[in-house]
């Protein structure tokens, strides 16, 4: 385990957290105002560039070669949960819809998203699915499809196949726009797997690069993930989101290669528990909302912030619960010959 890459999983999470705390009133009132933190939104691209070097990096040698296996894997990860609380969530919007918002049961869409198939939404019209959040995971399922049909090839053929169909794809998106489903698989925002792939190939290869230089970079990837966005358009986001994200991941690994990890052993149990928090948090947030309109006189000025910093709070919590009491309980089941497994290896496993 790369612990560096569990922190950058906990501080993504916890920026898109942040980001949808303080993206609208919602239960708050009108008369709420909160702070804006648009770069919160970036957590993604950091997701996605994460996931290109865990999936180049995890698949290097025998044991997570074979594209059966790297399937069940992927399957086991991130399946249960989602289907959980999607499916939880259906019920809620057929038996009590007076307690949602835009959530509505459509049969069509409940499955494309459970089936991770881009489907326009039928109140916001935009392609998420059920649970609106999991949009990226329907990236992330098709990425894994693409890199496992990977596998198929020689090893030293993987990494140029997979990165010619994500750059020919978001050509494709840039030069012709397809609208769809296509114009979905075609947006540029693919590019940041394989900019994880680079990153991942180059720490395979074994290249050492020194701690302060990595430093430098990681400090450098951070601050422009926090200004970019700031400046550039939406259309810009592979610049303003990826590649400061790649810098901040590249920073970070090879900088632990160098010198060992950051010590923030709470950041690294938030990145353990990130899938689940960052799942969860659209169904914490809008209790958290609730709660405060009936304990709190306002959501303005410190109360705005006091507001955000206790909603996050509250999100931490529930991923954590949900983490500990859901997630590793059901991957532990699904994982092959988990019940034979002595108690120790039963632990690496989930861990």
């Amino acid at each position: 385990m790369i612990f560096n890459l569990q922190i950058l999983r906990a501080v993504a999470a916890l920026m898109v957290v942040v980001f949808h705390a303080t993206d609208g009133a919602g239960r708050l009132g009108e008369s709420a105002a909160l702070p804006r933190f648009d770069a919160g939104q970036m957590g993604v691209d950091l997701f996605f560039v994460i996931s290109g070097f865990i999936i180049w990096t995890t698949t290097r040698g025998a044991s997570g070669a074979s594209p059966r296996r790297f399937a069940m894997k992927r399957l086991v990860r991130v399946v249960p949960l989602y289907w959980l609380l999607t499916l939880v969530l259906a019920n809620v919007a057929a038996l009590r819809p007076d307690l949602l918002g835009t959530t509505v049961l459509s049969i069509d869409h409940l499955v494309a998203s459970l089936a991770f198939v881009p489907w326009p939404h039928p109140t916001i019209g935009l392609y998420n699915p059920l649970l609106v959040i999991g949009w990226t995971l329907n990236y992330e399922m098709a990425f894994y499809a693409l890199f496992g049909l990977a596998l198929l090839l020689p090893a030293r053929h993987q990494f140029v196949a997979v990165t010619a169909v994500l750059v020919s794809l978001a050509t494709l998106g840039l030069a012709a726009d397809p609208g769809g489903i296509a114009g979905f698989y075609c947006d540029p925002i693919i590019l940041e797997f394989a900019m994880g792939l680079a990153i991942g190939r180059l720490y395979t290869k074994g290249r050492v690069i020194g701690a302060r230089v990595s430093t430098l970079v990681a400090l450098l990837g951070a601050a422009l993930l926090l200004w970019l966005p700031l400046v550039l358009p939406a259309e810009w986001r592979v610049a303003s989101g990826g590649m400061p994200s790649a810098l901040l991941v590249a920073g970070l690994v090879f900088r632990e290669r160098a010198r060992g990890p950051l010590h923030l052993p709470r950041l690294q149990a938030l990145g353990d528990a990130s899938y689940a928090l960052y799942l969860t948090h659209v169904l914490t947030l809008p209790v958290a909302q609730i709660v405060w309109r009936k304990l709190m006189p306002t959501a303005t000025g410190p109360f705005a912030l006091l507001f955000v910093a206790a909603a996050t709070l509250a999100c931490c919590i529930g991923g954590l619960f949900a983490h500990r009491i859901v997630e590793r309980p059901l991957t532990w089941l699904l994982r092959p010959n988990a019940k034979s497994a002595s108690p120790q290896v039963r632990q690496a496993r989930v861990s």
